[in-house]
């Protein structure tokens, strides 16, 4: 059974609406609000995950807020339900798993895999408070597997300070501990690259104007700033290179220029020149005024880019693909790449692409070059 609810307590924010499921030892640290399944008339209450510290290290429960706050022991749990969750996903159908992990590690496996599982399921829920719905129950699955795929690799591992010394096989436990490296590793990577590609798209799918927005809001604080310093040149107040300033501001508009954002370098035209009114930050004569011609130039050949055809080119186990409305240069391989040839292309500066299924980096000169050094096809056939 849903509920709807409302907690007006001072000090509590209500997060989490879900479906109630009986108070219990493993589920408490993410309990919310609770109620008497018995006596539901007193209301709910707020739920105190280790409110109190008792002796020994060991802690107790409470609920409720401030002086209307009561302890409420493991032994009472069955008579409550959880009516919401300070978070919406967990990984309770690990805890067995991250005890187990830890059995040959640890003097007091039960409380490390209790952290354990706190501990990720907290970043479990940070990421996904950022991640678009439609992409969350995919990072969600994978998030898992990787997560149990660690654990299984962990509960392979054994320290003799445990086991015992006698017998204790030093050869198998260094290779058990290098697999569960090798998974938390994959972990890792598999995490950083996956919140990468979300907030890529992310910014992808936003609106034109909200881009440019966003990048001018940026930009213009760097030149206002510099012209600020600049100002202070003028005025024998600063101790620094006039020149070194103005090539920074002319750098920093002229990455615009060179992608062809020609309302973000109109924008730093006219607030240089704002500014040159009160105090000389860039002359009129400087190529700085030239990119608004560069900015449209390099619009216009993107924009026939556009509109030209993709152009392949096969070579034996695969093509080569010019892409250039994504100014993109891709390989695209007919069977997976042995690992010598993936590390080659990494270290030519490709990198996969699970929305071509493809192997890429940016079109350009140096991108060519890049393909005839990892597959057999030369610079004369790229550029023809």
């Amino acid at each position: 059974m849903f509920v709807q609810h409302t907690f007006n307590q001072p000090g509590f924010k209500y997060l989490v609406m879900e479906h109630k499921t009986i108070l219990s030892t493993k589920n408490c640290h993410r309990a919310a609000v609770v109620q008497s399944i018995s006596n539901p008339e007193w209301g709910t209450f707020k739920f105190n995950y280790k409110e109190q510290e008792l002796p020994n290290k060991r802690f107790t429960h409470t609920i409720g807020v401030g002086s209307h706050s009561r302890i409420l022991d493991q032994g009472e749990f069955s008579g409550w339900e959880v009516v919401s969750w300070k978070y919406p996903v967990s990984l309770e159908e690990y805890r067995d798993l991250a005890y187990r992990a830890y059995a040959w590690t640890s003097f007091d496996p039960d409380k490390i895999g209790e952290r354990t599982i706190i501990s990720y399921e907290r970043e479990l829920n940070n990421d996904l408070e950022n991640i678009p719905s439609e992409e969350q129950e995919r990072y969600i699955n994978n998030y898992k597997k990787y997560f149990s795929s660690w654990l299984s690799a962990h509960s392979n591992c054994a320290s003799s300070a445990i086991t015992g010394g006698s017998g204790f096989n030093v050869r198998r436990a260094e290779k058990a501990n290098n697999r569960e490296h090798a998974r938390m590793n994959d972990f890792i990577l598999w995490r950083e690259k996956a919140l990468k590609d979300i907030a890529r798209k992310k910014e992808d799918s936003k609106p034109d104007n909200v881009k440019i927005a966003e990048a001018w809001t940026i930009l213009e604080i760097d030149l206002r700033h510099s012209a600020a310093v600049i100002d202070g040149i003028n005025k024998g107040m600063e101790p620094y290179s006039k020149q070194l300033f103005v090539s920074s501001i002319y750098n920093k508009v002229e990455t615009y220029a060179k992608h062809g954002d020609i309302e973000i370098v109109d924008r730093a035209i006219d607030l240089i020149r704002e500014l040159n009114q009160y105090s000389s930050i860039i002359t009129e004569r400087h190529k700085f005024f030239k990119l608004p011609e560069l900015a449209a130039a390099v619009k216009e050949k993107l924009s026939d880019l556009n509109q030209a055809d993709s152009k392949e080119i096969l070579f034996d186990g695969g093509k080569v693909v010019k892409n250039f409305s994504e100014d993109r240069i891709q390989i695209i391989f007919d069977n997976k790449p042995s690992p010598d040839i993936i590390s080659k292309l990494k270290r030519n500066g490709f990198r996969w692409s699970p929305r071509f299924t493809a192997w890429q980096r940016q079109l350009t000169t140096n991108g060519y070059i890049a393909v005839s050094a990892v597959v057999p096809v030369s610079y004369q056939q790229l550029t023809q």
